[in-house]
């Protein structure tokens, strides 16, 4: 009988394709960096991250261990709520587009050159302003809070920005945009929807997306959803599922096998770590 058991569990996890995170490294993070929300790659050893908004504009430059190596100040930026960043091979593209109230008509992201980052300790900005093609009212009425942003990527010559809901009732959508790389004033389209869960802001949120080879890595406090988007449609590939529930902020894809994830340090919900975690996409 247990091992029928057995045998029928693992059925069930390779056909819903829902495994739980292995994770095989833990390193404590900085008080500094207490409220990151955003995290990229530089390359195989550097990292670079954010803090949440009423913070500094500062980036901070971290080991592959959550060493801060150096902080880098950006010019002629605000951090009213950056929460996400994305990067490609000249630049840093920092989310300066948290909307919990669904009221902001400020939405930016700033972009820096990385060769900047690593050389000089203050760095010039260049702002990519945008606002909603679909939002009309600032803020909207409850049902329609859609438009506050915790995830960026690059894709191209365009930036993607994916929404978290803070809908009541609860409809557990993300939307996604897309708008230029380039400097300029924009109306971000929409680009599709995603429907996350039915488990509300603490398990169903998008906090942090990253993309590698054509998969999207969307974070949540309790896992990572992995999708793969082709012919103009996300389709779903396997979900990752932590082995605590954390203010998960910032998710940075290694290569085909790792991924690295930070955590707010919480009162309540602990965190303060960078966690690198075995998670597949195959």
């Amino acid at each position: 009988m247990r091992k029928l058991f057995l045998n029928t569990l693992i059925c069930f996890f390779l056909t819903t394709r829902i495994l739980f995170a292995q994770e095989v490294a833990r390193y404590d993070l900085p008080e500094s960096l207490g409220e990151i929300s955003g995290l990229e790659m530089i390359n195989d050893s550097t990292f670079v991250a954010i803090n949440d908004g009423g913070n500094k504009p500062t980036l901070f430059v971290l080991s592959s261990e959550g060493k801060v190596l150096k902080k880098v100040q950006v010019v002629d930026a605000n951090n009213t709520d950056w929460e996400d960043m994305a990067i490609d091979g000249k630049f840093i593209y920092i989310g300066d587009f948290g909307n919990n109230a669904n009221k902001r008509r400020n939405l930016v992201i700033y972009r820096v050159k990385i060769k900047d980052v690593l050389n000089d300790n203050e760095v010039e900005s260049k702002k990519i302003k945008f606002s909603y093609a679909d939002q009309n009212e600032f803020p909207p009425s409850k049902k329609e809070m859609n438009f506050d942003s915790e995830g960026l990527v690059c894709e191209g010559d365009s930036l993607i920005i994916f929404t978290k809901c803070n809908t009541d009732p609860w409809t557990g959508k993300a939307f996604v945009y897309k708008i230029s790389k380039e400097p300029g004033t924009y109306i971000a389209q929409k680009k599709s929807e995603l429907y996350v869960g039915p488990g509300g802001w603490v398990m169903d949120a998008i906090t942090a997306v990253d993309k590698y080879k054509g998969h999207f890595f969307l974070s949540t406090y309790n896992r990572v959803i992995i999708l793969k988007y082709a012919n103009k449609v996300y389709s779903f590939v396997k979900e990752i599922i932590f082995d605590d529930v954390s203010q998960k902020e910032s998710l940075v894809v290694l290569n085909k096998n790792y991924i690295l994830v930070a955590d707010e340090a919480h009162r309540f919900l602990g965190g303060g770590f960078l966690i690198k975690y075995k998670a597949s996409y195959d």
